[in-house]
Formats: structure tokens, C-alpha cells, sequence
């Protein structure tokens, strides 16, 4: 890999950490909301944030590389027992729940070579910077990333001073931290399509809801029309919905077809909010008989049944949604803008052209309680999504929901003694969310898969649909993944 690149250039690689034993974690949204697990099937997603950033940050003097470790673990391996010796500069994207891991790297990143720049970017550093700003991170990068990435490393490479640029954070000698005025949010068409090629070749990213693979990850519009109290995205991306061109993401659309997949998620927070635009996208689609199987992710009060109906006909086999929970004071409360009669209506409609669903759950919400959630126990089989997560809120710094829990128990601080072990399957500060304790939402949550995954017409239904040999070897292996974790609750 890296002897195939200039040697004149400045290295930067974009680490996708793993530690081994984590078998598959979903850190695929730069603005944090992770999941892993056996509680999602075991399912793994192709990584599009850093390849956006090292896409970007490519010029004449940098050279910028990626390495999945989950995937890649062998490279990882060279690259750290080298040294670091052909990297100048170390980046990851990091979580609340991935940042005290994602510490540990960069501290013996140090070690090995204490000249090394070392940076962070994502929700942590965008929402915690002072804590994220520990001894061996060098830069933070805050908000939507590329921009600021590319010119915090062209000024590295050229030995250009960095203490003024927009976006970024350091300490500076006397160890103060330093905060530099937030980056203008960028218009997504002037960025360039994701490099694929810097993906690992061949790798397996296991995903049980995927029908074709090779499958890849797209993303065609940034932050959200709602206002969730417990969602990070609206803070981090700015308050106005951003979306791409129907031509630009045609663009990559017909790119992706050229590399050879055969089916694409499209990981935009709302895919489905703008109607006009995606009709666009799926009449082209159709028009040049692209073949693209895809996911898109969607608001049940932001599409009908005739978007539905254009949508499957263009390729789409699967929508989820956030229905959150059956309880309309606890949507209310979440400030979702949505009500449980809409969900109902929007699965109906779904199913009624056979596009499959899944439904997202929380329990843990201000005013939860055990009879809110059975009644969204009883209301998830009813509505009868495809496929369906619970898990227990967490409070996000950047949230309104964390800062409610702040005020009542500072001890809460950074919040990054949530971690990926126990992210919404353990209480985390639920007592000062909604009054139940941490055991009480654990057990909920397993009495929610049990109950939904464990029935017998569920279980039946899934092995009458099966059609090839490749999707009873996907049940078996995400059915054991469920099994697992309705029984013992651990991930």
C-alpha cells in the first residue's frame, strides 16, 4: 500500500479501529449513535465518513490512506509494529462511546512515535472537546469534517501555521484548550464521490438485512427535518436540511454500478424527506436499468404510499424507521413530530407493496414506565415490521437529553462511561431520564426480542421466504446472533 505512493508526500491515514473480541461495530455515523452487537444480527456496515474525509484531503503534497482494522487487522498490524514509520498523521473518527478505546491508540501511537500528529473528529471532539483533548491528541476537529481536515493537513505538510484554522481545536503551550471558530457547512455537490477503492479489497461486511452483495454505503443528504431531544445529528450538522443534486447522486449511483455492487444503503438520516428529488433519482434509476437493490432510511410522517410504490420499482426492498415507541405523550416528549396512527398506516402501506421494514425502539424515555412498554411491545408485533431493534435511550452529549441529566447529576461528565459493552443494553443514568432503573430496562429489552424474534408464525414466516442458499445462510447466522441475545442479554 504505501509503497505504491509518492514518498515525497505527506502520510495521513484514516484508522478505522477494532479491538479484537468486538466482532462487528456500526461506526459508520460521523455524528455518533453506534450500534454492535448481537442485538443487530451481527451486522456490519462499509465505512463511508473517512473515505469522504481521505477522498477529500488528497492533493499534491498529501497522500491519504484508510484501513479498516475490523476487516484489515493484518494491515493495521504492519502498519503499528513498523512504527508508524511511513505515517505522519493519525486520524480517527470518534464517539462518546468509542472515545476512550480510540485514547488508547493514539497513546501508543505516541509511543512508538512521539512525532506522529494525531487527530480526532466526530461527536466526541465536536460536543466534548476538553475532555477529547487529551495528552496524546494533538487536533480535534469539530462539526462536519472534510473541509477542515483537508486544510488543518495541507497546512501540516507545508510547515504552515495551524493555530487559526476554522474547525479545529488544540491546547496551545501552556495547555489551554483552544477552540477556533466553527466551518461554514458545506454544499455536498462541490465534494468528490467517495474513493471506494480504498476499501479493503474482498472484505465480507456482513449485513442480514442486505438481499445482493457486494453491497456499499451512500449518503446523499446531511442532518435531519426533525428535532429529536436525544439525536445528536440536527446540533452537528446545522440546523438546515442539506441535500445533494438528483444528478450528483446519480453520478455516484452509476460509479458504484461500474465497481461492481449490486445493492446500496443509503445512510442519510432521512432519506425520504425530500419527495421531489428522490422521484428524480428513482425515475433515472429505473429509466437506466441500473440494477441497484437498496435500503434507505425514513420518517413515517415523510413518504406515502405512492413514493412507496416508486421507490420498490426503482430497487428499493427495505425502508426503517424510527417509530421510537407506541406511547403519542412519549413521542410528544421526544419531540419526534410523529404519532403511533402514522406508523401504523406507514407499515401498512409497505407491506401492502411488499417492501420490507424495521422498526427502531427505545425504552428509557422521560415517563417511561412497564405498561408504555408493553403496550410498545404488543403495538411492534401488530404493525409487523420485517425486522425490529430495542434498545435502552442513551443520553448523546450535543442533546438536549443529556443536558437535561447533566443539570441533575453532574457526574454524568463526558459521558464516555457509556461505552460499546453496555451501549442500550444497560441503563446508563436511566433513573434521571425516566424514573426506571437500569436492571428494569435490561430486562425490558430482552422481553422485547423475545417476544417479537421468538414466535413461532415470526420464525415460520422468515424460512418460508427464503429463495437461495445465500439467504438461509444470512437467517441462520443472524437468527443465532438474536437467539443469543434474547436469552442472555449480552452483546
Amino acid at each position: 500500500m504505501e509503497e505504491t505512493q509518492s514518498k515525497n508526500k505527506y502520510r495521513a491515514l484514516f484508522l478505522k479501529p477494532w479491538e479484537k473480541g468486538n466482532k462487528n461495530i456500526v461506526r459508520d455515523f460521523v455524528y455518533g449513535c453506534w450500534c454492535n452487537g448481537k442485538r443487530i444480527g451481527g451486522m456490519q456496515m462499509p465505512p463511508i465518513n473517512e473515505i469522504y474525509c481521505a477522498t477529500h484531503a488528497r492533493s499534491e503534497v498529501v497522500d491519504a490512506v484508510f484501513i479498516d482494522a475490523q476487516t484489515s487487522w493484518d494491515r493495521f498490524e504492519e502498519i503499528e509494529s513498523s512504527g508508524y514509520a511511513s505515517i505522519d498523521c493519525l486520524i480517527l473518527m470518534c464517539s462518546t462511546q468509542s472515545f476512550r478505546s480510540d485514547l488508547r491508540i493514539l497513546e501508543k501511537a505516541k509511543s512508538l512515535k512521539p512525532a506522529i500528529k494525531t487527530v480526532l473528529f466526530g461527536s466526541h471532539p465536536t460536543f466534548m472537546p476538553e475532555y477529547a483533548l487529551a495528552g496524546a491528541v494533538d487536533f480535534l476537529v469539530r462539526k462536519e469534517p472534510e473541509e477542515t481536515i483537508r486544510v488543518l493537513l495541507d497546512a501540516l505538510a507545508r510547515n504552515e501555521d495551524t493555530s487559526r484554522i476554522n474547525g479545529t481545536g488544540y491546547r496551545d503551550k501552556d495547555g489551554k484548550v483552544v477552540l477556533n471558530a466553527n466551518r461554514e457547512f458545506c454544499d455536498m455537490d462541490v465534494l468528490p464521490i467517495p474513493d471506494r477503492t480504498l476499501l479493503p479489497e474482498n472484505a465480507d461486511y456482513f449485513n442480514p438485512v442486505v438481499h445482493r452483495l457486494p453491497y456499499t454505503t451512500i449518503q446523499t443528504s446531511r442532518g435531519c427535518p426533525g428535532r429529536c431531544i436525544f439525536c445528536t445529528s440536527p446540533e452537528f450538522y446545522g440546523k438546515k436540511y442539506r441535500a445533494r443534486s438528483a444528478e450528483n447522486v446519480l453520478k455516484e449511483l452509476r460509479e458504484i454500478k461500474k465497481l461492481g455492487y449490486r445493492e446500496v444503503f443509503f445512510r442519510d438520516e432521512t432519506f425520504t424527506a425530500l419527495k421531489k428529488r428522490n422521484a428524480e433519482i428513482c425515475q433515472a434509476m429505473i429509466n437506466e436499468k441500473l440494477n441497484l437493490s437498496w435500503i434507505a432510511n425514513g420518517r413515517v410522517d415523510m413518504i406515502d404510499k405512492e413514493m412507496m410504490a416508486l421507490m420498490k420499482k426503482a430497487g428499493c426492498h427495505m425502508l426503517k424507521f424510527g417509530v421510537e415507541t407506541s406511547s403519542d405523550e412519549l413521542l410528544k416528549t421526544y419531540r419526534k413530530g410523529t404519532t403511533s396512527e402514522q406508523a401504523r398506516a406507514c407499515f401498512k402501506a409497505a407491506r401492502e407493496l411488499g417492501i420490507e421494514t424495521h422498526a427502531h425502539l427505545v425504552f428509557g424515555g422521560p415517563g417511561e414506565s412497564w405498561n408504555t412498554i408493553n403496550t410498545t411491545i404488543k403495538f411492534v408485533k401488530e404493525i409487523k415490521p420485517s425486522t425490529a431493534s430495542f434498545g435502552i435511550l442513551t443520553p448523546y452529549p450535543g442533546t438536549e437529553l443529556f443536558a437535561m441529566v447533566a443539570s441533575m447529576n453532574p457526574s454524568i461528565q463526558d459521558g464516555s462511561d457509556s461505552n460499546m459493552d453496555n451501549l442500550h443494553t444497560e441503563g446508563f443514568y436511566s433513573k434521571e431520564v425516566s424514573g426506571m432503573t437500569g436492571d428494569e430496562l435490561s430486562l425490558a429489552v430482552k422481553r422485547a426480542y423475545r417476544k417479537f424474534y421468538l414466535r413461532p408464525s415470526y420464525v415460520l414466516g422468515k424460512l418460508l421466504r427464503i429463495r437461495s442458499f445465500e439467504q438461509l445462510v444470512i437467517l441462520v447466522i443472524s437468527g443465532l446472533n438474536i437467539l443469543s441475545f434474547s436469552i442472555s442479554g449480552k452483546k
